[in-house]
């Protein structure tokens, strides 16, 4: 995919991904306008009731846009783009507690780039309350189990050799939305330190952040985008506003 399209996909889709929210699958998705601010850009996403999409990445480019069709699939949504220069992108998305979360970027020629926060499955529960468990799941294509234990401690340790011990250990404490832990590294060539948060998820775990070495800079992974309030509501006259595009 080209370079330029995959950093605009990249840079809208959160607020494209907004669009198809409300829907759940008793009712079809809610037609209207979407903005929303990401990485610095205001963007605009317009959702039609006839499975079109329109984007404006920014407002500072209000005439560059981009069009395409979406359809749903359970809580799967598909959406195929083309912008101005014809360089063509596929976006997936998954609904979730009512917001959507982007989790691919598919190419013409079938490359997939893997979007979203890392998850963890809980398989074991250390404690009859809280997030005190055993986990699994891949980070940076590696297959990781993490333990998140009741006295406080965390380990993360490779599933491909679990009798070698943890490479990362440290300590965790409850946040707002999940757990944040402090760990250093077992490695014998030098002692790395980093910061991990997570979010608690139905199934497990997610990494939302990370916080890596000493100048701590930060890696995002949360693609979750909530929907508009007023996109798609109904008039005061009880129609929907069908000026949707200029």
């Amino acid at each position: 995919m080209n370079a330029k399209l995959v950093a605009t996909l990249t840079l809208v889709f959160g607020i494209t991904a907004s669009v198809a929210l409300g829907a759940d699958k008793n009712s079809p998705p809610v037609a209207g306008i979407y903005k929303g601010a990401v990485e610095g850009e205001q963007a605009t996403a317009i959702l039609k009731a006839d499975g079109s999409i329109i984007v404006r990445p920014s407002a500072d480019r209000p005439k560059f846009t981009m069009r395409g069709k979406w359809k749903r699939d359970g809580n799967t949504i598909t959406a195929k783009l083309k912008d101005p220069t014809g360089d063509e992108g596929t976006v997936v998305f998954t609904v979730d507690k009512g917001d959507l979360v982007l989790v691919k970027l598919i190419s013409p020629d079938g490359e997939v780039e893997r979007l979203g926060m890392p998850q963890f499955k809980r398989n074991k529960r250390l404690a009859d309350k809280g997030p005190a468990g055993v986990y699994v799941g891949w980070f940076d294509e590696e297959h990781l189990s993490l333990q998140v234990k009741p006295d406080g401690a965390f380990t993360v340790t490779p599933c491909n050799d679990l009798k070698g011990g943890p490479i990362y250990v440290g300590k965790w404490k409850a946040t707002e939305r999940g757990l944040r832990a402090t760990l250093k590294s077992k490695d014998e060539e030098g002692e790395e330190e980093a910061t991990v948060d997570f979010v608690t998820t139905a199934t497990g775990l997610a990494i939302s952040k990370v916080l890596d070495g000493e100048n701590y800079e930060a890696e995002h992974f949360d693609t979750r985008l909530k929907r508009q309030k007023n996109g798609g509501k109904k008039n005061k006259g009880g129609k929907k506003n069908q000026k949707t595009d200029q």
